[in-house]
């Protein structure tokens, strides 16, 4: 009895141990956290001329048994003239960072505005936070086997002013820095704060309300970049609507920059918002999960949105030869639109261009539409993707993700085609992602309502076609991967999507 008693407690325990394993670092795991606090990381002259001794808190999960964990140096806000990092927001975060298994690094940094106020003196006090951010990245650094931190591993996150720092230090280099900067009072970019010798590089960065003077100095292949605003932000622009003493490149700007260079990216938006979410908890917690969900794939790896080149520069090869009139449909998608080889004769008699790529995402979709479209000038553009984003696997994005990348998508085409009808097809259900068919009904839910709610963009449901009467995936659509669809399954599709075709442009 003693035996079987023993075997059930190892099994509920080892059970435990792997579902905290399998949720770390997406969400909180570790309910209780570790902290040090008031840790000296540097010292530099400040605006007083004086030498301030500059402070972090270490938070780390409480119980933890890994060696090297992910950190992330967390910057507060404030306008460069006041604001903790142990009050507010910074704090929620920071317990939040840790209970998901990261260590966080919350810093203090020199404060202070010199007069007059005016672009360049914020610029200065930017330029100066930037400084002892860099100075506590160095710190962990050389710290690392002290608070169990991942050297490769290193990301770095702010709110408001301290968002400001933090896309600086990630974008902003040496050479771009304005003439106007007194660098003989204040020194180089990277700073005399500490820990000299050491690498002050971070492998993305979160952007919490925060806004850039100059968007430009994002450029590609830079690291990656998660963004959360309330779009009703007065004070620092979510867009570049208005300008916070010379910051006026707000989060989406970054987000759809960033999308047009290749750099993994995300954005959580906050409509009738103002800044810092209006302090509210609620919003703020919300945001963290979103954020924590897009960090957690960064640990996975970097997107390579250029693995497809050859595709697309085999598209325009073809636009070389291919001639096509302005009645034509343009059709492109990931996989399942790039193996539907019948597709013209199925779709018939509409014109259709068929441009399917890979196993493309949503991202890759909003880089290369501009160059999938061309020179092409069709009366629609029918978008299949988004199923390669949720696919059961640690890279995946929240359904908020997918709709807000799916929108600048639907913005680079209406840069070229403004009047086009653009409809997207339902992300498909099927054995290998049934695990997430909550995520893919949930993210199918948005972007219909985006649809309905937007002029000429239209939703293609196909859902219930796809699904048995028992409401589960029907495996004699499907080949031998179980993921795309055979003979059957383009049948389906044909159906449906060739009927809403039908419906909308008639038969001739």
């Amino acid at each position: 009895m003693m035996k079987k008693l023993f075997v059930l407690l190892f099994c509920a325990s080892s059970l435990s141990v792997f579902a905290q394993k399998s949720q770390r670092y997406q969400h909180e795991t570790f309910p209780q956290i570790d902290s040090v606090i008031n840790v000296p990381y540097g010292e530099a002259r400040n605006v007083k001329g004086e030498n301030e001794k500059l402070l972090l808190d270490v938070y780390s999960p409480h119980g933890d048994t890994l060696r090297k964990r992910p950190l992330v140096v967390f910057v507060h806000g404030g306008g460069f003239t006041g604001g903790d990092k142990k009050v507010g927001y910074p704090l929620l975060f920071s317990y939040g960072l840790a209970k998901r298994g990261y260590v966080c690094g919350s810093i203090n940094y020199r404060l202070g505005v010199e007069e007059p106020k005016n672009d360049k003196s914020y610029f200065e006090a930017m330029y100066r936070a930037v400084q002892d951010t860099k100075a506590a990245i160095r710190f962990f650094r050389k710290n690392a086997d002290q608070y169990g931190v991942d050297t490769s591993q290193i990301y770095l996150m702010g709110g408001s002013a301290g968002a400001m720092t933090a896309l600086h230090a990630a974008y902003l280099d040496a050479k771009e820095v304005p003439a106007y900067v007194n660098t003989e009072r204040w020194g180089m970019l990277e700073g005399n704060s500490g820990n000299a010798g050491y690498s002050s590089k971070v492998k993305a960065i979160i952007n919490c309300w925060g806004a850039m003077v100059d968007y430009r100095w994002i450029q590609k292949g830079d690291i990656p970049n998660f963004n959360i605003h309330g779009v009703a932000d007065k004070l620092v622009p979510s867009d570049s609507s208005l300008s916070y003493n010379g910051f006026k490149y707000g989060s989406q700007v970054v987000f759809e920059h960033s999308l047009a260079l290749g750099i993994a990216t995300g954005i959580r938006l906050y409509e009738n918002t103002g800044h810092t979410l209006d302090n509210d908890k609620t919003k703020q917690t919300q945001a963290l999960e979103e954020a924590g969900y897009w960090l957690a794939a960064q640990l996975k790896g970097k997107l390579n949105v250029t693995r497809f080149e050859n595709e697309i520069l085999a598209f325009g090869q073809a636009d070389k030869t291919e001639t096509y009139t302005n009645n034509a449909i343009l059709v492109t998608g990931s996989s399942f639109v790039r193996l539907w080889k019948t597709i013209k004769q199925d779709l018939a008699p509409h014109e259709i261009i068929h441009r399917g790529f890979g196993g493309s995402t949503v991202a890759e979709m909003a880089y290369y539409i501009p160059q999938i479209l061309g020179k092409h000038q069709p009366k629609a553009v029918v978008i299949y993707t988004g199923s390669n984003d949720i696919a059961d696997s640690p890279l995946d994005k929240t359904p908020l993700q997918i709709l807000e990348t799916y929108k600048v998508v639907v913005k680079n085409i209406r840069a070229k085609l403004p009047n086009a009808a653009i409809y997207w097809i339902a992300i498909s259900p099927n054995e290998r992602r049934w695990g997430v068919q909550d995520k893919i009904l949930e993210a199918n839910a948005l972007l219909k309502n985006y649809c309905e709610s937007t002029p000429k963009l239209h939703y293609i449901e196909t859902m219930p076609q796809l699904l048995g009467k028992d409401g589960k995936y029907q495996p004699e659509l499907y080949i031998g991967d179980k993921l795309h669809f055979n003979e059957k399954g383009y049948v389906v599709w044909k159906n449906v999507i060739g009927g809403v075709l039908n419906r909308d442009f008639g038969k001739k």
